[in-house]
Formats: C-alpha cells, structure tokens, sequence
C-alpha cells in the first residue's frame, strides 16, 4: 500500500487580499441552487476521478466528499459555488460554513480536466475564501493530499500556511 501525504491548509480571512479574478467573460461564478445537487455531485467526482494524481486515494475520498456534498445541500442556503461556461457547470467548491468544521473546503475547488490550467481553480479558491469569510468565519481550513496540482498550485495562494496532517480526521467526521 502505498503511503500518502495529507496537508491542511490554513487562511487567516481577516487577512483575504483583494483578489480580482483575471478570467475569461464567458466564465461566470456564482452560488449553486438546490436543483443542480446531481450535476454538482457529478462534476466533483469527475474532476477527481479523471485526475491521475488522486487515483490510489480517490476511493478514500470518494464517500467523503459525496456524504459532505449531500449534507451541504440539506442546508437552507446551500453553501456552494459553481463556475460555469455558458450554461453548463464545468467547476464546483462545495463548503462547509460550520465554525468547528474539520475542513471548510469539502471538495476544494474543483474543475474539469478540459477547463484546468486556466486561473478557474485560483479564481473559485478565491470565492469559496471569500463566501465563507462572509458567513462569518475566521479561519478556513482546507485538506488536501500532498504533490497534488492544487495542493501545489492552488491551496499555497492567498497568505495560507499548510501542516501535514493524518486523513483519518476526516473519517470520524462522517
């Protein structure tokens, strides 16, 4: 079995830089409604499971992320973004607005492999921060497994600091 590395990002939001997202017009983020749970559930699960570097964890993850999705959108407000292309949902960042939570990113921004490498990822990290620095939290956390894209690319950005942390405190937040 192979042995993977998990680290848990961490964001001061008093400290949120103003962050002007530098993407394309044709790019639209915004809230998700109660009707696209499916389409949600599907473009998260395809982001990770199409994405090689989480293949030996993908199943580790996988009930974790669709038990946290299922329970966000049992919330009044459904605290969800989406980014879209046109009409169709090509990104989602499913969040927890808990205090307490043990990760305020339950998927982390997530993109389809056909739209990544564009700033959609920076730009949806970016939104979810700023959601739940309006939902009055004061330091969002986001886990992520280590030498991943995002956890390279995305998760560093925007004044975090990251610790290795062990995958297991997820589970017991099932």
């Amino acid at each position: 079995m192979k042995l993977v590395r998990w680290k848990k990002y961490i964001w001061e939001l008093a400290n949120l830089p103003d962050f002007e997202p530098q993407i394309p017009t044709h790019y639209n983020i915004r809230s998700a409604g109660r009707d696209e749970e499916k389409v949600i559930h599907n473009v998260i699960i395809t982001a990770f499971g199409l994405d090689t570097a989480w293949g030996d964890s993908f199943k580790q993850i996988s009930d974790f992320i669709e038990s946290q999705v299922t329970k966000s959108f049992l919330h009044r407000a459904v605290p969800c973004l989406v980014i879209t292309h046109g009409s169709r949902i090509i990104g989602a960042s499913a969040l927890n607005v808990a205090d307490d939570a043990t990760s305020h990113l339950i998927s982390g921004p997530c993109i389809l492999a056909e739209y990544r490498s564009r700033g959609l990822g920076t730009a949806l990290l970016y939104e979810s921060l700023a959601h739940l620095k309006t939902a009055g939290i004061e330091k969002a956390v986001g886990i992520c497994k280590d030498n991943v894209p995002a956890g390279k690319f995305v998760y560093p950005k925007f004044g975090s600091t990251n610790q290795d942390v062990d995958f297991s405190i997820l589970k017991t937040a099932l």
